[in-house]
């Protein structure tokens, strides 16, 4: 799982590390399958990704040629991504259910490499949720300097 590998979440241990921490690595990667289910993204990544035809049409003269194809390569990753969703069956086995997943790990990597969706198509979902300059959320009550990277 090469998308997992900088969360230490690949097959193997780190170097240095000790069996404690080894331990704690299949809850991570369980956490991690949990936050990267169909149950919780496939409804915003369905409906960003069927709002973002008409938004790229709107705005194609709007934003630069580079932003627009940006946009458009983010579309056709989510496109992709319900796809494999979509494929989902009750009976799939563990390996299909594994190879699936790493997959889609590896799309929404490519999907993050181009940036956030546009803030007119988020912010219809979540309506005074902001985002700071990399396009992480902003929760109230958080300290500025505090981020995740």
């Amino acid at each position: 799982m090469k998308a997992m590998g900088g969360l230490g979440l690949g097959a193997g241990p780190m170097p240095g590390m000790d069996s404690g921490e080894l331990d704690f690595l299949p809850m991570m990667q369980n956490m991690m399958q949990s936050l990267l289910s169909k149950d919780v993204l496939y409804p915003s990544l369905k409906e960003i990704s069927e709002k973002y035809p008409d938004w790229l049409d709107t705005n194609q003269s709007k934003i630069s040629k580079t932003q627009y194809e940006n946009y458009t390569t983010q579309n056709q990753f989510m496109i992709k991504i319900c796809q494999e969703f979509e494929k989902e069956s009750d009976t799939d086995s563990e390996e299909v259910k594994k190879k699936r997943f790493e997959h889609i790990m590896e799309l929404m990597q490519k999907m993050q490499d181009c940036g956030q969706p546009p803030s007119e198509i988020v912010g219809e979902m979540a309506p005074g949720l902001e985002f700071d300059s990399q396009g992480n959320p902003k929760l109230p009550g958080t300290a500025e300097q505090c981020s995740i990277s």
